[in-house]
């Protein structure tokens, strides 16, 4: 039986749970593609230092904000440890790695009998992010045939006059198929390259609510009876509308990180230790979900809950999503009445079109790029 050597590398190391969800998500649907040969699947251990540490436990330098993080940081430590191991043992548990690779040099002799190598999804092709490195582009010196599956460029635009546009056009040019997440990214390819790309879902979006419970874990807080509020960077005003959201439904708000400074005194349920299983849990079993994040908007499409999406069609990302499955009513901005806020189940019907399209959209674009 013919047998395949696949590698992929994205940002399977980030502590943020939509990195770590979506490494496991394009493993486990990808492995599943192979009807009449083997796939050896693998998730390349390389990672840029400067991913190491901005998910350190505390952060580096002098200034105002970073001795807050810090110092909010010491006093949840526990809670933040306990948090970074379970995104570890996830990882090993979890996810097929490689042996962990400190250089470029020693991926290349690794990767020689590999067949495919995959840049896979999340923001690993924004130049702009603190963690990015050129591996992402798949810069390595072998033989592999190469694809991408709804990588992405990020949510702003890149002025590539300030990057070095010609080295990573040629680099794109030697990826036998591209996909990306969204027409943003789609355009910096056509930019690049002039070719045009496939646009694909996030591929937490591939796998339905059963395959995720299977890897959640048992968290849950009064019975359901709470609204998980997940945001990454919330405003005062976004802060504000989600407490006055939670007086009027006359529930508690959970929240699974500190934020920033604007989330430093209120009377939140902080669940800080939680890692990717007791995210997906904490989504599932809430009576509310209010987000500002992709990932967060993803997962409860995935777990149909009722949710809102603060500022979402202000996000390419996000309201392609919100407009594809005719969901663009959970976005909501500081103008929303919390008055008006309701517990409704999402449009069931259109999610379950919408994921059944684009999963046989993505299966046949991953069967024809690996030859399976």
């Amino acid at each position: 039986m013919k047998k395949i050597k696949i590698g992929t590398v994205t940002f399977h190391k980030a502590e943020n749970h939509g990195s770590a969800l979506q490494t496991y998500a394009l493993q486990e649907f990808t492995k599943a593609l192979a009807t009449d040969c083997l796939v050896d699947y693998s998730v390349i251990n390389i990672q840029p230092k400067s991913q190491g540490d901005l998910y350190s436990l505390y952060q580096k330098g002098l200034s105002f904000s970073k001795l807050i993080k810090n110092a909010v940081a010491y006093f949840y430590r526990k809670d933040l440890s306990n948090r970074k191991d379970k995104f570890e043992d996830f990882r090993n548990s979890e996810i097929c790695l490689t042996p962990e690779f400190d250089d470029i040099a020693s991926v290349e002799q690794y990767l020689s009998s590999y067949d495919y190598l995959i840049s896979g999804s999340d923001q690993i092709w924004n130049v702009r992010t603190k963690d990015f490195a050129d591996f992402y582009y798949l810069n390595f010196n072998n033989n592999a045939k190469r694809i991408s599956y709804a990588a992405s460029f990020g949510p702003l635009k890149i002025d590539w006059q300030k990057y070095n546009a010609v080295k990573y056009a040629s680099l794109l040019r030697k990826y036998k198929h591209i996909s990306v997440r969204e027409e943003g990214s789609a355009v910096n390819v056509k930019g690049l390259t002039e070719k045009d790309c496939e646009i694909h879902v996030d591929p937490t979006l591939l796998l339905n609510v059963e395959e995720w419970r299977k890897v959640q874990s048992d968290a849950n807080y009064q019975g359901g009876k709470y609204i998980l509020l997940y945001c990454l960077e919330p405003s005062k005003q976004q802060l504000k509308l989600a407490k006055a959201i939670s007086k009027h439904l006359n529930l508690p708000i959970l929240t699974l990180r500190y934020n920033n400074k604007n989330d430093i005194f209120n009377n939140f349920v902080k669940r800080y230790d939680a890692g990717p299983r007791d995210f997906l849990a904490y989504i599932d079993h809430a009576a509310l979900v209010i987000t500002s994040s992709f990932h967060g908007t993803a997962f409860s499409i995935i777990y149909r809950k009722p949710f809102y999406v603060l500022n979402g069609m202000s996000d390419n990302r996000i309201s392609n999503i919100l407009s594809q499955t005719g969901l663009e009513h959970h976005a909501i901005d500081e103008s929303f009445n919390p008055e008006e806020a309701k517990i409704v189940t999402p449009d069931i019907e259109s999610i379950n079109q919408y994921l059944a399209t684009e999963k046989e959209r993505s299966r046949n674009y991953l069967k024809n790029a690996l030859d399976i």
